[in-house]
């Protein structure tokens, strides 16, 4: 086997090293792209407004190729299978590409393909997971198959509603929400986790015991669900917005639980904790906007989610994941600390930009900055083999 057929096997051997690299190269072209649009330089293909195809490729584009390559890998790990590989993920990867290919061709063809395309991986992705975890009958997992199951809709609705303006952003809300679900379900499982067996070994005369899911947890993302219906329905209500600002609280306090300030000596840990906190921090802005009906707290809100909670997040836990599964020390090196760093930044630049222009320049940077730097540090990482102990 020569090098490149042997770079190509180790490759799909995993979900998470293809997609990982799709995604970060995609982060780096698909956000300066919006700014170039913004700035008059490049035209997007108008069949659906601009701000309405970035917001589907920012959360449907680049979250899901994060969710597929996490999901697939971790799916392997909970239930002792074999992980999905080789032409059934070349096949995934593909597609994932094809529709990416779509939403920038302009016309009839361009459409088509980005429908048929998206909706494609969706279902793909769905089958993939479900194969899994109902044949090994995991139902504890069964709620990530009713997520998978609501992105198919929830992409199926945003496409059969083309030249409807309202009913685009209605399905891009539910899908922002359907992606934040998604964290909170796994990122409650695996940020307390990781925290707890770090403080086990680096902190050990301290060593917290971090709760279990109860009834605040229960709670917390009880009244945030129960957000998610009024923000995508009723963004205007000022019951919506009560709500919205209830379930920051809680989150808030959630966060608070995991004891993150403890880890500020391990980037790989404090990045997860800063990556959450800006889930109750947009919450909070989208509720304050809904009480206050103030356009730049929404617009503040939902970069805070998207930008900020989602953005950092596939970051840090892409950065985690491939060191853990390649056999690699869990340890931040200088440039990811960098890249987290601008990561957070940026997304501080981004909520402040309707004060200062260019704000919004430096947060597109920044953006881009930190994912160069994941491409340049992970590349050769995602493509050798996984290192002997």
């Amino acid at each position: 086997m020569n090098r490149i057929q042997l770079a190509s096997h180790v490759l799909f051997s995993y979900a998470f090293r293809p997609f990982f690299l799709l995604v970060g190269a995609y982060a780096v072209l698909i956000v300066p792209a919006w700014g170039f649009h913004l700035g008059g330089m490049l035209a997007w293909p108008n069949a659906v407004p601009a701000s309405l195809r970035h917001g589907h490729e920012m959360i449907s584009g680049f979250a899901g190729g994060a969710i597929a390559g996490f999901l697939l890998t971790a799916v392997a790990t909970w239930t002792g299978r074999s992980p999905v590989a080789g032409a059934p993920l070349i096949a995934l990867c593909t597609i994932w590409i094809m529709a990416r290919v779509g939403a920038w061709l302009p016309g009839t063809a361009g459409l088509e393909l980005w429908t048929w395309a998206s909706l494609l991986f969706w279902a793909g992705l769905c089958l993939l997971v479900s194969r899994t975890l109902i044949g090994v009958r995991n139902t504890r997992n069964y709620k990530v198959l009713a997520l998978l199951a609501a992105f198919l809709t929830a992409e199926a609705y945003f496409f059969s509603a083309l030249g409807e303006p309202e009913s685009l952003h209605r399905g891009l809300r539910i899908e922002l929400c359907l992606v934040i679900g998604m964290i909170l379900l796994i990122g409650g499982r695996i940020i307390p986790s990781f925290t707890q067996n770090w403080l086990r070994v680096n902190r050990p005369a301290l060593t917290p015991h971090l709760p279990a899911f109860d009834r605040l947890d229960a709670m917390a993302v009880g009244v945030t669900g129960l957000f998610a219906p009024a923000f995508v329905l009723w963004p205007s209500s000022s019951w919506s917005g009560a709500i919205g600002l209830a379930a920051s609280a809680l989150q808030f306090i959630r966060l608070a639980r995991w004891r993150g300030g403890l880890t500020r000596s391990e980037p790989l840990l404090w990045v997860l904790h800063v990556g959450y906190c800006w889930i109750p921090i947009g919450l909070a802005l989208l509720g304050a906007s809904m009480l206050l009906g103030h356009a730049g707290l929404w617009d503040g809100g939902l970069h805070a989610l998207g930008y900020g909670a989602i953005g950092t997040l596939i970051l840090g836990v892409a950065a985690r994941v491939a060191l853990g599964h390649t056999g690699r020390s869990l340890r931040a090196s200088p440039s990811m600390t960098a890249a987290f760093a601008m990561i957070i930044l940026g997304t501080l630049f981004r909520l402040l930009a309707p004060l200062a222009g260019l704000l919004m320049g430096l947060s597109i940077i920044l953006w881009v900055a930190a994912y160069l730097l994941f491409l340049v540090h992970y590349l050769p990482i995602l493509l050798a083999p996984r290192v002997s102990a």
